[in-house]
């Protein structure tokens, strides 16, 4: 009894002593676990990862092991800086200690994920964001390995898996898509350490979005899902009963089988159709009905919607899918709305076949709707999408719209006007491609006449008074177009051509036009309307943005535009040429008569890199009045701020290259330009450097200038205007002036000028004199005449110039000979800034190369890594072939699939690395371009 007595008070402070340290553990140590798991993470990965707690409790939850983490944020670095992957509130797991001590059947009782937000990113040359685990050197294996080593048998039981209130975002620039998941919960409820299981799936999302190439295709929609299957975990068979997903009030039942009997393949065949036989549920699908009083709605009408999918799925092949939609005798009537649409018949049938593309078909039998008593009829039939599209439709349609906004809602919108269309389409797509116009029928009319279309969301109404189409298969003929938009007129003739590849080959569409109008505001689109615009302020105005142009359009446009007016200009008889083809809009011999003078440019807007669109432009300009010019255009104050206070009026000729920033406006330190501007006369008043020029010499002759017969050659590089030494007079004084001045405001300029000593005034005799005296008094004897020169440098800024005088050549040489020396003096220090802006280029394009050269090796090491991969897996496979060959016919046969297997394994190989390659070749490309343009 005694021994059995000490044996359990033993027994009760070991336990004790346990049960301690299980409670005190995760408190001494918490601090230490976190910073070295933080340290662990961040080395490891590509991001930055931070949480606030991680708890660790043996007790909480007993005989289970409680591991949670809190405000966890995983964020992008380089060019993913900003980005934040990953932001969650808590991840906690349920453990059973045993178990997990044991390491044979670890059972996790539960995992919950708690509001994450997860962003995914692709970028335009396809790399992801998520793509964040470094990479580890591998030592290279030398020894052969085991096979008979036994095998890990550990299994891991999860009962739950749980995602509450997540919000997921997917953007991929490379395919102009985005889509996002809100509200979504998910839980997944099974015993997966067992051979056979019971799995079960709710879900639900309560808004989904899609957009793709500009086009919202899904918006605000709820998702909702229950799914329950049979799981054959051991050979991967899955059988779904009684599944039921639900988008919008749009319910779908499904059953079926899903197979994976090796690595490579997924075999399906499932079938799939509506729970809800009423028109109404089909109708949930279009968000505009959904989302206004949808509840309301009256409707009538039978819905037949099934399907199937069926066949393996793998890298080769896809399911084959089909899909019949039948709607009889349907309509719906908003209650607080006059009209209905009536005599709704839909049938549809989709095949697309997995296996074989080309045998993909698409019928829409027929389509009928009545909107307010406007018909609308649709057939279309597709086929041998791959091979050689086939096509035959119909379209006929008589619409008022102004009838429609008494069938559907149209909030803060109002439509008028009338559409009739008819249209007939039949042939190969071969046809057209082969010139062959007359095998393919494309007939047809569209005519839209009193089209008004007003909204909120436009700055002004947009009015189609008259238009007319003819359709063949050859060409769309635009017989006549006349519009107006908000204050702007327009008129438009011409012909489209290649229009069918361009519609469904996404091919060159090719078009020639004539367009005229009598005015264009394009200020009526740069602020928010007219109430605001009658209290605009400079918050109120809405900057242009950078539009893109088409790389499939090939236009021609003879235009002549009577008034055009943008920001502070009036530009009058606008004629020339405009061409918008390969991502360019090119003007060609375009005049017109602007700022008091006329005008011609030659030149283009590129929009082929998207991200730094260009300008470059070729520009004549006669009689161009100086005052407008600073008043219509900031650019100029940045550029030459002296024009703030000149008058005449210049002839100009220069060429003019530019990148644009995201507002289009010029970035002025990447302009770059030469020319030459003339003038008779120009005035300037109040100027800063002739002002401290006569302030140095006690005159007030500088004040007010008035040079004579000017002739200024100039170049815009790295930001600054560089001016070639020129000759200028103001009656009897003669200046000679060359130099450069920055858009940072600084100025670098040398000045000769030849002035008669008694236009000047006794004061500044008196502070020429003191110069004389200054120069004698260095050894310097200069002797005084009427006429003197006086040198002059300035530096400093616009804004406080430093000006420096003096007399050091005085009446020593001749006029042509200062101007060279002046042109001697500029020439040094314009080559000395361009050898610091050069210098400065070259370290910045180093820079871009050798980053560059970086990305190119990671692309092509993490090629090589996946290709050496795929070269070990199919080598293993084809050994593990051969090797299973129980006799030497069989062994005969597997050799021969082992080559294959071998050979199609380095195909594959060689595939990733050859598209690793030209994936690298064009990073580097990239930087070659960039790096030039900076040199």
């Amino acid at each position: 009894y005694k021994i059995m007595k000490k044996f359990l008070k033993i027994l009760a402070i070991i336990i004790a002593v346990i049960l301690l340290i299980l409670i005190v553990t995760p408190f001494l140590f918490k601090g230490k676990i976190m910073e070295i798991a933080k340290q662990q993470i961040n080395k490891n990965i590509n991001a930055k990862v931070e949480f606030s707690q991680l708890g660790l409790s043996f007790i909480k939850n007993f005989p289970n092991a409680s591991v949670s983490l809190k405000k966890l944020t995983v964020a992008g670095i380089g060019d993913f800086e900003g980005d934040t992957l990953l932001k969650l509130s808590s991840f906690d797991v349920r453990v059973d200690i045993i178990s997990a001590i044991k390491m044979e059947n670890i059972k996790i009782k539960g995992i919950v994920i708690d509001k994450p937000e997860i962003y995914a990113h692709v970028l335009e040359d396809g790399s992801v964001n998520w793509d964040i685990m470094k990479e580890t050197e591998e030592e290279e294996v030398t020894e052969e390995v085991d096979t008979t080593a036994e095998e890990f048998t550990t299994k891991i039981a999860l009962k739950k898996f749980e995602i509450r209130d997540a919000i997921i975002s997917y953007t991929d620039d490379s395919s102009d898509m985005a889509a996002s998941l809100e509200n979504f919960d998910f839980l997944l409820k099974g015993d997966m350490s067992q051979d056979f299981t019971t799995l079960s799936v709710i879900s639900s999302i309560e808004l989904v979005n899609l957009i793709m190439d500009g086009i919202r295709y899904v918006k605000d929609a709820s998702l909702n899902m229950n799914i329950n299957l049979d799981a054959d975990l051991k050979n991967s068979i899955y059988i779904l009963k009684e599944n039921e997903i639900a988008l919008n009030d749009l319910s779908l039942g499904f059953d079926g089988s899903v197979k994976m009997p090796n690595e490579e393949d997924i075999d399906v065949d499932m079938i799939f159709r509506t729970n809800k036989v009423d028109f109404k549920s089909l109708l949930s699908l279009v968000p505009a009905i959904y989302m206004k009083d949808f509840q309301d709605v009256k409707t009538t009408g039978k819905l037949k919607l099934d399907g199937f999918v069926k066949g393996t799925y793998n890298e080769k092949v896809m399911p084959d899918v089909g899909l019949d939609l039948l709607v009889e005798n349907a309509m719906f009537k908003y209650p607080d709305l006059p009209k209905s649409a009536d005599n709704i018949q839909v049938d549809i049938n989709v095949f697309f076949d997995g296996v074989d593309n080309d045998n993909t078909k698409v019928d829409i039998n027929k389509f009928h709707v009545e909107l307010g008593e406007n018909p609308v009829d649709l057939t279309m039939n597709i086929r041998t999408p791959v091979s050689d599209l086939h096509v035959d439709g119909n379209l006929t349609a008589s619409i008022d719209l102004a009838s429609l906004s008494d069938v559907i809602p149209m909030e803060d919108v109002s439509l008028t006007g009338s559409i009739k269309s008819s249209l007939d389409m039949m042939g190969y797509l071969s046809y057209i491609e082969n010139e062959e116009y007359e095998k393919f029928k494309a007939d047809g009319y569209l005519i839209i006449n009193g089209f008004e279309f007003n909204s909120p969301d436009l700055p002004a109404a947009v009015k189609i008074i008259e238009s007319s189409f003819n359709f063949s298969p050859k060409y769309v003929e635009v017989a006549s177009f006349s519009a107006n938009i908000g204050q702007s007129d327009m008129q438009l003739t011409g012909r489209l051509e290649n229009f069918i590849p361009y519609i469904f080959k996404d091919e060159t569409v090719n078009g020639r036009f004539t367009f005229k109008a009598g005015l264009i505001n394009l200020n009526e689109f740069m602020t928010e309307g007219e109430e605001m615009a009658e209290e605009e302020t400079a918050e109120d105005t809405v900057p242009l943005s950078v539009f893109p142009v088409p790389s499939n359009i090939d236009f021609r446009l003879v235009s002549t535009i009577d008034k055009l007016i943008y920001d502070k200009l009036e530009i009058d008889k606008t004629i020339g040429i405009i061409y918008i083809k390969d991502s360019k809009v090119v003007l060609k011999n375009l005049s017109m008569d602007m700022l008091e003078g006329s005008m011609k440019l030659n030149g283009e807007y590129n929009t082929q890199d998207v991200a730094a669109p260009v300008v470059d432009f070729g520009i004549q300009a006669t009689g161009i009045d100086i005052p407008a010019t600073f008043n219509a255009f900031d650019v100029i104050g940045e550029l030459a701020p002296v024009a703030k206070n000149a008058t005449g009026k210049i002839n100009l000729q220069m060429t003019f290259k530019s990148l644009l920033d995201e507002q289009m406006n010029p970035l002025l330190s990447s302009i770059a330009g030469k020319g030459s501007f003339s003038s008779q006369q120009i005035g300037i008043s109040n100027s800063g450097v002739f002002g401290k020029i006569g302030s140095e010499l006690k005159t007030n002759k500088f004040d007010n200038l008035a040079l004579e017969n000017i002739k200024v050659d100039f170049e815009i590089k790295d930001g600054r205007v560089y001016i070639d030494p020129f000759e200028t007079k103001m009656k009897t004084t003669t200046f000679i002036i060359g130099g450069d001045q920055g858009i940072d405001q600084t100025m670098n300029y040398t000045i000769n000028i030849n002035v008669p000593r008694s236009e000047l005034g006794a004061g500044a005799n008196q502070a020429i004199g003191n110069l004389y005296a200054s120069a004698a008094s260095k050894g310097v004897n200069l002797s005084q005449s009427e006429n003197m020169n006086l040198g002059v440098n300035v530096g400093g800024t616009f804004t406080d110039p430093k000006v420096t005088l003096n007399l050091k050549d005085n009446v020593t040489r001749t006029t042509e000979e200062i101007k060279a020396a002046v042109k001697e003096t500029v020439k040094k220090e314009i080559e000395t800034k361009k050898e610091e802006v050069k210098a400065k280029a070259n370290e910045e394009a180093q820079k871009i190369l050798a980053e560059a050269e970086k990305t190119a090796a990671k692309i092509r090491a993490e090629a090589k890594k996946a290709a050496d991969a795929v070269r070990y897996e199919s080598n293993d496979k084809a050994d593990m072939l051969v090797k299973e060959a129980k006799n030497p016919i069989a062994k005969k046969a597997a050799e021969a699939s082992a080559k294959k297997i071998r050979q199609e394994g380095e195909e594959k190989a060689k595939k990733i690395e050859s598209e690793a390659d030209t994936k690298a070749e064009k990073v580097l490309q990239e930087a070659r371009e960039k790096a030039a343009k900076l040199q």
